[in-house]
């Protein structure tokens, strides 16, 4: 791979997260970047699929557990 251009500013900036991070190569700070990329992706594409799922099975899940609550609960024996 080759080196990519940047502008005096974001040059700043990376070698400021870079000390910030302690890494001794911006090599190193990449990487670590695009593991919480790719973090952020894999949670983002969770959070669909949640949302997703309780779109089309929500009201199912709410009158089952709705049945099983009464069952669940601690009652006092006089």
């Amino acid at each position: 791979m080759g080196v990519v251009a940047l502008s005096r500013v974001d040059e700043e900036r990376v070698e400021r997260l870079r000390k910030s991070f302690k890494k001794r190569s911006k090599a190193e700070l990449v990487r670590l970047a695009l593991d919480e990329l790719e973090r952020r992706v894999e949670r983002r594409a969770l959070r669909v699929a949640v949302r997703q799922y309780v779109k089309q099975h929500g009201a199912l899940d709410r009158a089952e557990n709705a049945a099983l609550s009464p069952a669940g609960t601690a009652r006092r024996v006089s």
